[in-house]
């Protein structure tokens, strides 16, 4: 039978932060919805995922 994991060792498993080049804060994958309209008038939503951090925050948030 395998060991149970406790708290602890969850706790202490180091997470994989990737950290912008130009700003140095952390990345993170955002996923951004926008409405495209087709050519018979009907909406559809293209979904992208976005690394946002710092520096380009107001280029998707405003």
């Amino acid at each position: 039978m395998a060991k149970r994991q406790s708290f602890a060792d969850k706790a202490k498993k180091v997470k994989h932060v990737v950290n912008c080049p130009k700003c140095s804060s952390p990345i993170t994958p955002t996923l951004f919805l926008s409405a495209v309209k087709s050519g018979e008038g009907a909406y559809k939503y293209k979904k992208n995922m976005v690394p946002i951090c710092k520096c380009n925050y107001k280029e998707y948030y405003g």
